[in-house]
């Protein structure tokens, strides 16, 4: 996020193309969410600056971790607001219609792209608001 940049992965590993990343567009308001071993957890919110894309040679040279970028392919962001404190899925579960009552939501949204209603938008930044 602090590059302005979020790689996107353009197929999965089963080499089906990546779910929604052919909506994506300049304009768009989302949601970072993180997958990781030690949580699952909202990032913020931005607006994005591109549609999905590939980095062209100089774009790429401009990523300060360059050396992490596998696929080069991804959505370029301004207006971010990264949250000081992530917000853990586990708030949320009950609350939006896009994460399972019951499950493994990590892989729910793994490696994809989700769209979600301006509600569920609203409820993610309000349970921010109230837990920080």
């Amino acid at each position: 996020m602090a590059e302005n940049f979020w790689e996107i992965r353009e197929r999965t590993a089963d080499g089906k193309r990546t779910a929604n990343i052919t909506y994506l567009k300049k304009g768009d308001i989302a949601v970072v969410y993180l997958v990781g071993m030690e949580g699952h957890c909202f990032l913020g919110t931005c607006v994005l600056d591109s549609g999905f894309r590939r980095l062209d040679r100089e774009e790429a040279k401009k990523i300060t971790h360059e050396e992490y970028l596998d696929w080069k392919r991804g959505v370029f962001f301004k207006d971010i607001d990264k949250w000081d404190k992530p917000l853990p899925i586990e708030c949320l579960r009950g609350k939006v219609s896009f994460i399972p009552i019951n499950g493994n939501y990590g892989s729910y949204l793994q490696g994809s792209v989700k769209r979600i209603s301006k509600p569920d938008y609203d409820t993610i930044v309000r349970e921010h608001e109230l837990i920080h």
